[in-house]
């Protein structure tokens, strides 16, 4: 049996979940911090560095959660591997609905609420992608029995 798929699928999804709570619970709040002048100057550098830092290990996670649709381990049913899918879509669904379009208001200039509203919202994707994670390790554990 192979598992690289869902190992491949459980690390890229947890490098993910690292990053999330990161920016949920230390770069988003101290947006606030960085002062009305600057902030145009930050966010651009966040926005371009966010980019970098989530390319590979987001290609990983798409491509080996439709991988997990076609080579799965034995006792994974079925059900867990579209939950793991729809998760995915789900988060990125999320991202274009409410971060994109508060980061592109950002762009304008800082905003208190607008931090406040990245920071609120981003919960949704925050709890995403931890229930992803939670989703990936118990696949490993029932396939690994």
């Amino acid at each position: 049996m192979t598992y690289w798929p869902l190992i491949v699928a459980l690390a890229s999804t947890f490098y993910l979940v690292g990053l999330i709570w990161v920016v949920q619970l230390l770069v988003y709040p101290l947006f606030g911090a960085v002062g009305p002048n600057e902030f145009l100057a930050y966010h651009a550098d966040h926005i371009q560095r966010i980019v970098g830092a989530l390319s590979i290990p987001v290609l990983l996670q798409f491509g080996s959660a439709f991988l997990l649709l076609v080579i799965k381990p034995e006792a994974v049913p079925d059900w867990a591997v579209w939950l793991n899918l729809a998760l995915t879509f789900g988060f990125w669904f999320i991202t274009a609905a409410l971060q994109i379009p508060i980061h592109n208001k950002l762009d304008g200039g800082f905003s208190a609420a607008l931090v406040q509203e990245l920071v609120t919202s981003n919960w949704v994707r925050t709890l995403y992608w931890t229930a992803q994670g939670f989703l990936l390790v118990w696949m490993l554990i029932i396939s690994l029995k």
